[in-house]
């Protein structure tokens, strides 16, 4: 019988060892993955409010306009699905990343005759020099949402005022 030293004659093996062992843990049961949690709970009062008119399309009007306004490239607008995204970028990357991004998606629905749900998700967008390096985490600071949102119900005001 050879000795284990002798399999793992380079380092790059033993890492690759190290590597698929670590790929094989689990951290929760699959119950677990989907019941919410507080916190996106909390994230859901962050990035929802609610307006009171049910006209979908001066909506999405306006957050085309906010999100012009605000620096983003749209991606895409669906307005038959209530949707709108995109994104900008926010400087060089340091390290192993070229760069970042902020990619905000928004969708409406409406609730009644007269009201509608908006509904705002940024995330954090990291590119590294490699596309299996990118990362993407949502955005938690609640001033960004806050600042969004005044900025369309601004928007909303002044339209439904003719001003």
């Amino acid at each position: 019988m050879k000795p284990l030293t002798r399999h793992l004659a380079t380092p790059a093996k033993a890492f690759l060892i190290c590597l698929c062992l670590a790929a094989c843990q689990t951290t929760g049961t699959a119950e677990e993955a989907f019941t919410p949690t507080v916190s996106s709970t909390q994230q859901r009062g962050l990035d929802s409010r609610r307006f009171d008119t049910g006209d979908e399309v001066q909506i999405l009007n306006a957050v085309v306009a906010v999100l012009q306004d605000l620096g983003f490239k749209l991606e895409e607008t669906e307005r038959s699905a209530g949707l709108v995204s995109g994104s900008k970028g926010t400087g060089k990357g340091k390290g192993w990343f070229l760069g970042r991004d902020i990619r905000v998606t928004v969708t409406t629905r409406p609730i009644a005759r007269d009201r509608t749900v908006v509904r705002a998700t940024f995330q954090d967008i990291r590119r590294g020099h490699d596309a299996r390096f990118t990362f993407a985490e949502p955005v938690r600071d609640p001033a960004i949402y806050q600042d969004f949102f005044d900025k369309l119900a601004q928007s909303l005001f002044l339209e439904a005022h003719g001003i």
